[in-house]
């Protein structure tokens, strides 16, 4: 019997038998199903496949072109010999890049855990220096020898010790990192002859006590007249005392919080001031001053409302001790040229405006302040670092150890003296011996 309807056929093969179990052909579909869904490896992702003999063999192609396999006794070690031959593929491909290429993109990932002033030393110092001289060398062909002619060059140009010690510091950390990431199998810069750290950087005073009063005194009545008189009283970095605002100002417990420092930062190719943290984190503190310093401050409140009156509608209020006409921070090179104008007038050797911080030292060192107090004053970030810079200054302790050792030394020759019995004179007689 023929019959042209597909259900009237379903219906005379299942009588006979002639159909599929239902349940074997959901299994099939299962298992065509999963391998539908599983993932084939892309180009150059190497693949993996079973032997005859039970072993597995591993391929991968390289991105130059090689093609290399290996036969392993089981799948994951074959899956873990492949992945190792892709991460060697490319960290090689890595270290081919140029010095420039790389130290480019270090900065790019590495920036976001530096602070701005810090990010703009290390652009300035990679674009200036680094990139001209080694830009074009391949990273992997970078050895010491590379270095110490590099830094030569520096000190010829000429480049300071500090600053070239500054650039060692960041290639050296950028190449550390690259071993660290095994791009490199050793850092390059390791053992490079940068110019040496001094052991002891000791500062000298630049001024005696007499000088300092006559500078202080010249500043009298001059734009500058509070703010030389905290500088040579705290010891406060002229960062810190261009950021000091007059919250910081404690009154009632004669403290000034340093909690802040202005900083000039590059952005967009201009150089901008902004406030940042203080220098380091024992920078952050509070420094007990005199009732003098709280009354000079009280007059600078009143100069600040004078301004402030003459400014009017640009007067831009933050808050600051020592403001500019407008109530902008001071800037830099107008705070230098009328210092510089109070030393000539007083007749003084020029210094540096960061020397009033070394005579406030000086000055409480050589009067007998503990170190480890003008280590807080000061903000140093150990007393160890007081010490090392400032230790050459204690002539006056000196002098009164000096005096002290001859005085112990020097005393009248004592006459020696009989001892003295603590018995009576009669019982040490021969007769009261004998009984």
């Amino acid at each position: 019997m023929i019959c042209n309807n597909r259900t009237l056929i379903n219906e005379y093969r299942e009588k006979r038998g002639l159909l599929p179990d239902v349940s074997q052909q959901e299994e099939t579909m299962t298992q065509q199903s999963r391998k539908s869904k599983t993932r084939h490896r892309g180009q150059n992702e190497g693949s993996i496949r079973p032997t005859p003999n039970g072993t597995w063999r591993a391929w991968v192609t390289l991105k130059s072109g090689k093609r290399i396999s290996k036969t392993l006794p089981t799948k994951p070690e074959a899956r873990d010999w492949l992945q190792q031959k892709m991460i060697e593929a490319e960290e090689a491909l890595d270290a081919e890049k140029t010095l420039g290429e790389y130290i480019l993109g270090w900065f790019e990932n590495h920036s976001s855990q530096l602070k701005e002033s810090t990010r703009c030393d290390y652009k300035i110092i990679i674009h200036k220096y680094i990139l001209p001289a080694l830009g074009e060398v391949v990273l992997n062909t970078l050895h010491r020898s590379v270095f110490d002619s590099f830094y030569t060059n520096m000190r010829r140009i000429p480049v300071g010790d500090t600053q070239i010690r500054y650039i060692h510091r960041i290639l050296h950390k950028a190449l550390q990192d690259a071993v660290d990431d095994r791009i490199l199998t050793f850092n390059p810069c390791e053992g490079a002859k940068a110019p040496k750290k001094q052991r002891i950087h000791r500062v000298y005073c630049p001024l005696n006590e007499e000088q300092s009063i006559l500078l202080m005194n010249q500043a009298k009545g001059t734009p500058l007249e509070v703010l030389i008189h905290l500088a040579l009283k705290t010891g406060m970095r002229q960062g810190e005392l261009f950021a000091l605002k007059w919250e910081d100002v404690l009154w009632e417990t004669q403290q000034i919080h340093i909690q802040r420092n202005l900083q000039r930062v590059l952005r967009d190719g201009k150089q901008v001031r902004t406030f940042s943290t203080p220098k380091t984190a024992t920078s952050d503190r509070k420094i007990m001053v005199g009732e003098k310093t709280l009354n000079a401050l009280r007059a600078q409140q009143r100069v600040v409302q004078q301004k402030k009156a003459l400014a009017k509608n640009h007067w831009q209020e933050n808050d600051l001790v020592f403001p500019s006409s407008t109530g902008t921070p001071l800037n830099q090179s107008n705070v230098l040229k009328q210092y510089g104008e109070i030393q000539n007038a007083a007749g003084l050797k020029h210094i540096r405006f960061h020397d009033l911080r070394h005579i406030a030292a000086s000055i409480m060192l050589n009067h007998g302040i503990q170190l480890l107090t003008v280590s807080y004053i000061l903000g140093h970030s150990q007393p160890s670092t007081t010490l090392n810079m400032y230790g050459h200054q204690f002539s006056a302790m000196e002098l009164q150890a000096a005096c002290l050792v001859d005085d112990i030394f020097d005393q009248p020759q004592l006459q020696p003296q009989t001892q003295s019995s603590p018995l009576p004179a009669e019982f040490l007689s021969v007769s009261n011996l004998k009984k």
